[in-house]
């Protein structure tokens, strides 16, 4: 717009004044549009907010079926201890006995016996024996009649295995043959330390005396008793005793490749396959170790978990799967299978795995598996230990009412929400006269916002079908006590001591009356629906923002189409007022040129006062 600034210089009018009013005339339908427009769009903002409460509603609705609401089922044990349960929706709600008589265990493959090479060599250094373990240099202790007595092992790589037994050994002896601070000496004892079937044995001979023996004290620096097997042995008060080591001291090395693993009986070959359960696990004695294999058996579809049992130097597999199911164990090509003792082609080596079993009220059922689904309909048992002797244990099927009241109360605060937000956009306060101006919502003129949440209330509340339990108000729900307070009874409430009442009593009832597809739930969401469906434009919602879309555009394109006119109009006016003033100034200039020309002051007085101006002129004179 132009901001040219008319005073009326010449012709000594206020052009600018005169200008301004005759625009803001020009500017009120601009103004008027502007208005409307804030309007229509604060309506359709209103529109979008309804529309969002009650879409917030349907979903509640939705969701609210049987299966999450009123046929909801728990099962509780009586002893979780002995095994815990689980029930889907609409299972009969009882009572049941229940007694957990065996569990089911999966099929073990357990090598026939040790599967490394046996320690034989006395004169082999430590260092170059199959142990289950490297030893460490350093001190390692007995106790002999509570008396201390210290044996320090050599460096591994250049002391025997002979060397170090006899030296454990013979300080063992010269205690005893000293005496001790519980015994007296004793002269006769002799001590010997051999290998017996790949195990350490001490023993006492031609002792006169008994004698107590343990092993390991705080300050030892060596793992040689733990790795010999004989950390844990003692004996007490005992004539002559004899102690046994507890682990093989030949082992198979399993980190080492398969060839140099000390594995008896394996035929070298650069390629291999074991085949568990149908699974084919390939195998190179030349570069993988045993470790290797393990690892791809446990990662492999064999369904098995391979591990070692150090104590007995085997290998162990075992079924992921419970029940009586024998392993198919088979050296397809190579003999790692037989090498490793589990009996190919047989189950020599297995200990088939049994099925559970259960009692149901005086019933037998067995199952593969812990999980039992097939004892009561709709229920799954998780089995955990066996019963105690000639005892069963209560298993409770009954409605999930925790889950009846979550759902009830999401729905109620859905539906109290979509109240609230209906009253915020349709209140109307009335003004006081020569006071404050009243107020009101956008939608407050909307008969179909104003009377909606009681059409649903009243809709929500109607009973359905026959007895006692025939309507949401019979199950708990309710608009506030009688007697409360002016505009406090318009929300929901949920009575749960009414609604445990109605479940305990019929609970099917119940399921019924909340099923969104058959109760009031359904009348309602098919209400809303006509209110509030993004797949119908006929919609209330949809109907009236689109309508109202369409006239915010037209008149936001009346607004485009009035600024220009006003634009227009503007600098037309102002083009004349600026044309009236130059010709005014052009007419001052013209009057002073003339009135130069004829001798006459622009600045006399052309008033009637008797006063002339002199002209300048010359006068002429007449002689008689």
């Amino acid at each position: 717009m132009s901001t040219i600034q008319f005073g009326g210089v010449v012709s000594g009018l206020n052009t600018q004044g005169i200008i301004d009013a005759l625009m803001a005339v020009q500017k009120q339908p601009l103004t008027d549009l502007q208005n409307k427009e804030t309007s229509l769009t604060s309506q359709k903002t209103a529109y979008s907010q309804l529309g969002s409460a009650i879409d917030d509603l349907v979903t509640k609705l939705q969701s609210f079926t049987v299966a999450s609401a009123g046929a909801g089922r728990n099962a509780t044990s009586a002893d979780t201890s002995v095994f815990t349960a689980t029930a889907v929706a609409n299972t009969a709600v009882s009572q049941y006995q229940v007694s957990v008589d065996r569990l089911a265990t999966a099929t073990r493959a357990t090598s026939t016996g040790a599967v490394g090479a046996p320690v034989t060599d006395l004169n082999a250094t430590i260092s170059s024996l199959n142990l289950p373990g490297s030893v460490t240099a350093g001190q390692i202790s007995a106790v002999v009649d509570g008396a201390i007595v210290h044996y320090t092992v050599g460096d591994p790589t250049t002391t025997t295995l002979g060397q170090m037994l006899q030296g454990l050994s013979d300080a063992i002896q010269t205690q005893l043959r000293t005496g001790g601070a519980n015994v007296g000496a004793d002269a006769t004892a002799t001590v010997n330390a051999s290998v017996v079937g790949n195990r350490l044995q001490i023993s006492i001979s031609g002792a006169g005396l008994a004698h107590s023996l343990a092993f390991g004290a705080a300050g030892d620096s060596s793992n040689a008793l733990g790795m010999l097997g004989i950390d844990s042995a003692t004996a007490t008060n005992a004539m002559n005793p004899t102690l046994t080591g507890t682990t093989n001291l030949g082992v198979v090395r399993i980190n080492s490749v398969l060839d140099a693993a000390g594995l008896s009986g394996l035929t070298s070959t650069s390629s291999g396959v074991i085949t568990i359960d149908g699974v084919d696990i390939a195998y190179d004695t030349t570069a993988d170790a045993l470790s290797t294999i393990i690892s791809r058996i446990n990662n492999s579809a064999a369904g098995v978990v391979a591990s070692i049992d150090r104590t007995n130097d085997k290998l162990v597999l075992t079924r992921k799967d419970t029940g009586a199911t024998a392993m198919d164990i088979e050296d397809t090509s190579g003999n790692l299978g037989a090498a490793l003792k589990l009996a190919p082609g047989t189950t020599n080596a297995q200990t088939i795995g049994a099925s559970a079993q259960v009692t149901v009220d005086g019933r037998s059922i067995t199952s593969s598996s812990n999980t039992v689904t097939n004892a009561i309909d709709g229920v799954t048992l998780n089995l955990l230990t066996l019963s105690p002797l000639g005892l069963t244990q209560t298993l409770t099927v009954g409605v999930d009412q925790a889950a009846v009241t979550s759902a009830l109360n999401s729905f109620i605060s859905s539906f109290n929400s979509l109240g609230d937000t209906l009253d915020k956009l349709t209140e109307s306060t009335p003004g006081q006269a020569g006071g404050t101006p009243g107020t009101s919502g956008p939608l407050a003129s909307d008969p179909t916002a104003t009377s909606l949440f009681l059409s649903l209330r009243e809709t929500l509340f109607e009973a359905t079908g026959s007895g006692s339990i025939n309507s949401l108000g019979a199950i708990g729900l309710n608009t506030g006590a009688i007697g409360s307070a002016a505009g406090s009874t318009d929300r929901l409430q949920l009575d749960s001591t009414q609604l445990t009442s109605a479940l305990s009593s019929n609970a099917v009832q119940v399921a019924s009356l909340l099923d969104s597809s058959t109760g009031p739930l359904a009348a309602v969401l098919a209400k809303l629906k006509t209110f509030e469906d993004p797949a119908n434009t006929s919609a209330y919602i949809q109907s009236h923002t689109t309508g109202l879309g369409t006239e915010i555009s037209q008149i936001q394109r009346e607004e485009v189409d009035r600024q220009e006119m006003i634009n227009n109009y503007q600098t037309m006016i102002e083009a004349k007022y600026a044309a009236m003033e130059a010709t005014l100034a052009q007419l001052q200039a013209q009057s002073q040129q003339i009135a130069a020309t004829l001798g006459y002051s622009t600045s006399s007085s052309s008033s009637g006062s008797g006063t002339s101006s002199s002209s300048g002129l010359g006068t002429s004179s007449s002689s008689s």
